[in-house]
């Protein structure tokens, strides 16, 4: 093997081109300093501040509490990164704190108002809790617990103690569960369906959309108390809430019983595969002869093509204890070994998940 020369006087070692293999290293390492200025533009909502019109770093500081001469730094940064549009303006030679930004399509994709906006994805990937956490994956690789796992337990129970992390993943899950709900409702055939119960279904935003969808159908909503008190008020505004019940409730411990159809969104890849079967389990004991189950989840390619979910598998192991993606082989060996059989495999457009259909198989 031929090493790259690693000096020379017309090539500097941060400057290195794409024919040189040290370049992915550089973008990664690069990836790190970008990603912490798109932090810094959702966590003080430049977004919002610019959906009007353009405005001077000095202006946008003052709005937000911001340093003008720190933040001046942030704003060429998202500029380089096409976040933001350069607006030109007045000028003093050798500070740019006078110059005008301007918000472009990119930059407005972390709109808050937006249903899709991606504001709260970055806002919780770059919460603190959750940013240290992936320096545990060292730890989780040598040992098989993260420290951030070995502390809180996992991602909810942080959630739990960290109030406004929890309310920017609260409305990252209810973006892109909108995404999952909308193509579920296209590609699924729920024409049999008479009653969903949506186990571990947060707010809500799935089981609605499909009650949404489908008139006929009537739901059940299963999780903890303080996030189905939340479901409920939205499936009030939506009009919804009388054709649904709620329930506060442990899913290891109980599931309501006889609903034509269970569904798990993003739940199973939440679960080493010992909890993983003791909760199906559980859901198989609560369906009927002629009940289906239906997960949501990422199936990993077997063949290893590039994929989200490998990407996924990895923040898994840093915050979930046995959290994991997997592959279709190893999602149905989890099913069988809880006593049910897939009957069907449905991808998701737009999305990564598939939909994992399955029915009860001969007793366990």
């Amino acid at each position: 093997m031929t090493r790259p020369a690693v000096n020379t006087p017309s090539q500097p070692p941060l400057m290195v081109d794409g024919a040189d293999p040290r370049a992915a290293v550089w973008k990664m390492v690069q990836g790190v300093y970008r990603f912490s200025s798109l932090y810094v533009m959702a966590r003080l909502d430049l977004a919002g501040l610019l959906k009007d019109g353009p405005r001077t770093a000095a202006d946008l500081a003052e709005s937000c509490g911001a340093r003008t001469d720190q933040l001046t730094r942030v704003l060429r940064a998202l500029v380089a990164m096409g976040f933001l549009d350069a607006a030109g303006g007045p000028r003093i030679p050798g500070a740019q704190a006078t110059d005008a930004y301007a918000l472009n399509d990119q930059g407005a994709t972390l709109l808050s108002d937006d249903p899709g906006s991606m504001r709260w994805a970055v806002l919780s990937a770059g919460e603190p809790g959750s940013w240290n956490a992936m320096s545990g994956v060292v730890d989780a690789v040598l040992g098989g617990v993260s420290p951030f796992a070995r502390e809180y337990g996992s991602m909810y129970g942080y959630l739990e103690q960290h109030p406004e992390a929890a309310g920017d993943f609260d409305a990252f899950m209810a973006s892109r569960s909108r995404d999952t709900a909308e193509a579920l409702v296209q590609r699924y055939d729920f024409g049999d369906v008479r009653t969903v119960t949506d186990v571990g279904g947060g707010t809500g935003i799935v089981l609605s959309t499909v009650m949404a969808a489908h008139p006929r159908i009537r739901g059940t909503l299963l999780d903890l108390e303080h996030v189905v008190r939340r479901g409920e008020q939205s499936f009030r505004e939506q009009g919804l809430a009388d054709r649904c019940e709620f329930v506060a409730g442990d899913y290891f411990a109980s599931v309501p019983e006889g609903a034509d159809l269970y569904l798990l969104s993003n739940v199973i890849h939440n679960l080493g595969r010992p909890d993983a079967v003791r909760l199906l389990r559980r859901v198989r004991e609560a369906m009927r002869e002629d009940s289906r189950v239906l997960a949501l989840d990422i199936l990993l390619p077997s063949d290893g093509q590039s994929h989200f979910g490998f990407d996924l598998n990895i923040r898994m192991m840093a915050v979930f204890p046995g959290g994991q993606e997997r592959d279709q082989e190893e999602y149905k060996a989890v099913l069988h070994e809880a006593g049910l059989h897939v009957t069907g495999v449905t991808s998701l457009p737009r999305t990564p998940l598939s939909a994992i259909e399955a029915v009860r198989r001969s007793p366990v």
